[in-house]
C-alpha cells in the first residue's frame, strides 16, 4: 500500500494505481487516489504530497 495526502482535505490518502498518460508537453504520469473520507482524484504525481495549500509535507501517519 503506498500513501499520500488528499489534495482537497490533507488527510491521509492510498494511492490506487499509476499510469503514464501524453500530455501537450509530453508523457506525465499519474495517480489515482483516494482519501480516508472518500474523495478520489486523478493527478500528476508530481502533485503527490503536497498538503491542500500546496506546500510540501512530510510523513505523518
Amino acid at each position: 500500500m503506498e500513501l499520500t495526502v488528499c489534495p482537497e482535505c490533507g488527510r491521509p490518502a492510498e494511492i490506487l494505481w499509476r499510469a503514464v498518460m501524453p500530455s501537450t508537453d509530453g508523457l506525465v504520469e499519474h495517480a489515482k487516489i483516494l482519501c480516508i473520507d472518500r474523495h478520489w482524484f486523478l493527478l500528476p504525481t508530481a502533485t503527490l504530497g503536497l498538503d491542500p495549500g500546496g506546500r510540501e509535507i512530510g510523513s505523518w501517519w
